[in-house]
């Protein structure tokens, strides 16, 4: 066959004014235009990039790989092409694999060259660190790229014929379950790929892939160094079906598609199904998909309402495939109403092979004599068998149709919505000599557990014993962990020797069969998980030095690593303690006779401290001096209001176009759409991610895949970069460099790291408090004088109605003023208020002395999202009072009369509305010494009641028939203290605001307040967005309730 390099050639030559791209480029006036990109000119790029690989990396070597990394640009393609005219096989490495995999794959193909493009040279620079004598070639920027001078045509080293056996292009897996692979794609894989549209189908079907490769103009979110991407090079090569690509060095989002769809006009579209997702909610994203005639998914499950949806405007097909096998070849589907089911195409070796489980069947392909459409066994020529390890579920009353449901190595989604890969987890626990099998349990609940299968002979030790031989190797495989996929001790079961592990003829345990044979096993497990909110005395065994060993012991025992350098003054909190871990404190204190309340905990938060309430019976209290709440925060106020004199980082700011932001918590849900937000502004121009979480930049690629924000590589993106630290630490935790670096560049700082925890003391929030005052030294000493905009919240003067309501003021609404005001009696009486107050002082102090500009945001109840994807965490107070009166079968009336108007904001409009309040201006953020706040909550009230009758009607006319009341407040207080007497693991799970009691009395008492609210007059000036929202409608209630799913 010809290569797509010689095709390119050819094409260039013959056809001269076809099209093979539609791009959004920089025009010669300096604009972004929708221009086509000729087949010469990609001739003219793709022979610019051969000859400086071979003037400056020399000519390849038989085989030889180059490898190439660089933006999510058309460059992929061009190196692919340009490699292969220079001798070279080009290894295309995702800017999304970690430095270690990209490491691990340049070893394993013995790649010792390497070009690349700038956006990527701080990940190269490591990459040459790493790779003793790679070779490196920085490649020129996309526009000058493709405004190349038509020089001598570059004659290629290789005559353009390819044998079924030559290695085209280097791909690589995913390494989700370890280090990437890489994957040599063969000519032969091409060949058979381009010829797909004359397979055979049965009388009158068609298959998919005629429609991804004939549609006349089809847009593609897909990268070309993913195989997907390959398959359509292959499409525009082949059949002159030309793209139309969205404008580079942009996460490409639905807003994009729409936009490409209006001006481009093409007559389809092939993307992952989040950005489907998100164009059904988009206004008008609908219409536009119903002009295409065609809309082509795959990667993951597309969202059964949205698809539905879709289905009904124009056609919709499901495409799946892999690296290894090419697009797997299905029908189109004879009934539109089974689009999210595969048909497979007769003719290609598909078998369904039982999976264990009498619904479950992998998708296999088995070679056949004389074949050629079987693309797979062109990369793997060895083989007579291809196991995709993708489980489908057959249609009930289709036998034909199947369903994708998940990998065999499945991802086990905890309750609270984490996910943990089991597999690393199991292996390690499986090393021990004395073990046979190991499951890790825990979908649908809020820890992990472990199910072991002894050998015989090993299982007479007894539970105890055998548990005591096995946890260091468990500890080991936790240290391996996050913290949310850790195992305790408790939460380790033997299996029973009459119960062996259901396994594969292969030996390999059956995980959902072995899952169901314990099912009630596994049920008792987690029963018998204490629900520790209530404590009880000390028990008298103990000594006071040796409670004192107990609880140094248990909290090292919980940290594990994390507690290396803990000393018995430290907040055990700042060392990454959290609330499952409390519980889990309270548990071995408890079996060290040493029991105590999660309260003293949070009030009594270093060793010392909680030995003196533990011992003494009281927290914080052991000299008898009762020091006020209000002295306290004043003391920590002053503490942290002594700023370092104006000392320059760094002499000379960098020259930026637009704004630099150092957002501080990135990751969390308003850190993500506040994120999400900056980049949409195209006042910002970069913007450092600082979080205390090494793998930050993966799981902001995950929370924005999860929110229907895009999906998007962080780990590349040209105006993001991630970095490792923490705001109390010297530096930010930085190194020298790097922090110079933000002191050169940040024009503005938004503080969005806060633990939320209500139960906590002011103690417990001193560690982000000094780092309050570290963020006021750092702007002070910026030469970009760095704005700080300090994400607040309303709990800092939630007493104020109380303390300024006058006396002759009853009947009147007290309004908060969007104004600061350092009265110390005003926050909530939690460490959370208080901590907000505090760090609020220190900057109206620093603003006062004129070191700084800040903006103080205080931000009400925020809700789920009024747009997209995004579910409203569960555990959180508003989903807890829904579950609860669900399970109690009634409902409160009324939240008391100061909390009934509802004034809570969507979590995605917040963001829009906080960056609006944040000064992102050309001309610079505001001078030092302003000081402005806003209360970021909705000017237009919804009554409490009204909202209550949309959570009553969906009850109501659930299938379970049950009919909800609604009471008032006390008696819905009433009932649930009286289930809480119980106090067990069940009652925790069916009515969770037990766990928020104290809370729900504290909505009651807020009653003696009177009426009051929040003012929005200066906020509503400022932002637009808040100018414009609505109140919380029962539409939204309703969304929120569907993604609860109680």
């Amino acid at each position: 066959m010809l290569s797509p390099a010689a095709l390119v050639d050819g094409l260039a030559a013959h056809t001269p004014q076809g099209v093979w791209v539609k791009a959004n480029l920089l025009s010669e006036k300096g604009e972004l235009t929708w221009q086509d990109i000729a087949w010469p000119q990609l001739r003219r790029a793709v022979d610019f990039v051969a000859r400086q690989m071979e003037n400056e990396l020399g000519p390849g070597a038989v085989d030889e790989p180059v490898a190439f990394i660089g933006g999510n640009d058309i460059r992929y393609a061009v190196v692919l092409m340009a490699a292969l005219k220079c001798g070279y096989k080009a290894l295309l490495l995702s800017p999304r694999n970690s430095r270690e995999g990209n490491v691990s794959l340049l070893k394993n193909t013995r790649c010792s060259k390497l070009a690349f493009t700038a956006e990527l040279r701080s990940m190269v620079t490591e990459l040459v660190e790493e790779t003793p004598g790679l070779k490196v070639s920085q490649l020129p920027g996309l526009h000058d790229l493709l405004t190349a001078p038509d020089t001598t045509h570059y004659e290629s080293l290789a005559d353009g014929h390819m044998q079924d056996d030559e290695t085209v292009a280097i791909l690589h897996s995913s390494g989700t379950t370890g280090l990437p692979k890489p994957i040599y794609v063969k000519a032969g894989v091409l060949r058979v790929g381009a010829k797909l549209t004359s397979l055979p189908a049965p009388e009158g079907r068609r298959n998919i892939i005629d429609e991804l490769y004939l549609t006349e103009l089809m847009i593609s979110t897909l990268p070309f160094f993913h195989i997907f991407g390959i398959m359509l090079l292959v499409r525009t090569v082949h059949y002159q079906r030309p793209l139309v690509l969205l404008p580079f060095g942009k996460p490409p989002t639905a807003e994009l598609v729409m936009e490409a769809i209006a001006k481009t006009k093409p007559t389809g579209v092939v993307c992952p199904p989040s950005i489907l997702e998100d164009l059904c909610k988009l206004p008008g994203g609908l219409k536009a998909l119903s002009t295409l005639n065609t809309v082509v998914y795959g990667g993951a499950p597309l969202a059964r309402s949205c698809g539905e949806e879709i289905s009904k405007l124009t056609n919709l097909y499901n495409g799946i495939g892999s690296t290894e096998a090419w697009l797997i070849p299905n029908l189109v589907a004879a009934d539109q109403a089974d689009w999210d089911h595969h048909e497979w195409n007769p003719n290609v070796g598909i078998v369904m092979e039982p999976a264990g489980d009498d619904q479950l069947a992998e998708l296999v392909i088995r070679r056949q004599p004389d074949n050629d459409f079987q693309t797979v066994f062109h990369n793997f020529p060895g083989l007579d068998e291809w196991r995709t390890n993708d489980l489908f579920e057959r249609h009930p009353t289709k036998p034909a149709l199947w369903k994708y449901v998940g990998r065999v190595d499945d991802i086990l989604v905890l309750s609270n919505g984490e996910k943990l890969n089991p597999v690393s987890f199991e292996k390690t626990v499986e090393g021990h000599p004395w073990v046979s099998g190991v499951l890790v349990v825990g979908a649908g609940h809020f820890q992990a557990g472990l199910l072991i299968e002894a050998y015989p002979e090993r299982a007479k030790a007894g539970a105890e014993a055998f548990i005591d031989e096995l946890w260091p190797t468990v500890e080991e495989a936790n240290m391996q962990s996050p913290a949310h996929a850790r195992v305790w001790r408790s939460m380790v079961m033997l299996a029973s020797p009459e119960k062996p592990f259901k396994r594969t003829a292969k030996g390999s345990v059956m995980r959902h069969a072995t899952y169901r044979l314990y099912e009630e096993e596994l049920k008792g497990l987690y029963d018998k998980q204490q629900f520790l909110t209530n404590g009880v005395q000390v028990n008298g065994e103990l000594g006071s030095s040796q409670v004192k060993v107990a609880i140094r012991s248990a909290v090292k025992s919980v940290l594990g690593a994390q507690a290396e350098h803990l000393a018995d003054d430290s907040n055990i909190f700042d060392f990454g303690m959290d609330s499952l871990q409390v519980l889990q404190l309270l548990q071995i204190l408890g079996s060290s006779h040493v029991i105590c309340t999660t309260r003293m905990v949070y009030e009594n938060p270093s060793i010392d401290s909680l030995f003196r309430a533990v011992t003494n019976g009281q927290a914080n209290d052991s000299a008898g001096n009762n020091v006020s709440r209000e002295e306290k925060m004043s003391a920590m106020i002053h503490r942290y209001s002594k700023f370092v004199p104006r000392k320059y980082i760094s002499d000379i700011p960098t020259v930026l176009s637009g704004q630099t932001v150092l957002l501080v918590g990135s990751t969390g849900a308003l850190g993500t759409h506040l994120l999400h937000e900056l980049l949409s502004n195209p006042e910002v121009d970069r913007v450092y991610c600082l979080n205390r979480s090494a793998d930050a930049a993966e799981r902001q690629t995950q929370s924005f895949s999860d929110r229907g924000l895009g999906t998007i590589d962080f780990n590349a993106h040209p105006r993001v970069r991630f970095l490792h630290g923490e705001t109390h630490q010297e530096n930010f935790g930085l190194e020298p460099d790097a922090y110079a670096e933000l002191g050169r560049n940040v024009d503005m700082i938004i503080s969005n790291a806060w633990p939320v925890n209500f139960n906590s003391s002011l103690e417990s929030f001193e560690g982000v408090i000094a780092g309050t005052k570290r963020c006021v030294d750092f702007a002070a000493s910026s030469p970009r004088q760095a704005h700080i905009a300090f994400v607040s919240s309303v709990a800092s003067v939630l007493n104020f109605p109380a303390v300024r309501r006058g006396d002759d003021e009853a009947e009147e609404v007290v309004m908060v003023p969007e104004e600061f005001d350092p009265d110390n009696s005003l926050p909530a009486k939690q460490g959370y208020g208080e901590s907000k107050h505090v760090a609020s002082c220190i900057l109206e102090r620093a603003a006062r002395q004129g070191l700084i500009g800040a903006t103080i945001l205080r931000v009400g109840q925020l809700a789920g999202t009024a747009e997209g994807k995004g579910l409203w965490n569960r555990h959180e107070w508003v989903p807890s009072l829904v579950k609860t009166s669900k399970s109690l079968g009634k409902i409160p009336r009324s939240l008391g009369p100061a909390n009934d108007g509802i004034v809570w904001v969507p979590l995605d409009i917040a963001a829009k509305v906080i960056v609006d309040f944040v000064p992102l201006s050309a001309q610079g953020t505001s001078e030092s010494g302003t000081l402005r706040c806003f209360n970021v909550v909705n000017p237009q009230v919804r009554p409490w009641n009204e909202l209550a009758a949309v959570v009553q009607q969906h009850y109501s006319d659930s299938e379970s028939g049950q009919q909800l009341g609604v009471v008032e407040f006390d008696e819905w207080l009433n009932e649930l203290r009286a289930v809480g007497v119980n106090n067990g693991a069940e009652e925790a799970e069916l009515f969770p605001a037990l766990k928020l009691l104290d809370f729900f009395e504290g909505l009651k008492a807020d009653g003696g307040k009177g009426r009051w609210g929040f003012a929005t007059e200066k906020g509503v000036i400022s932002s637009p967005t808040m100018a414009n929202m609505g109140a919380v409608s029962g539409k939204l209630m309703q969304k929120w309730l569907d993604e609860w799913d109680f």
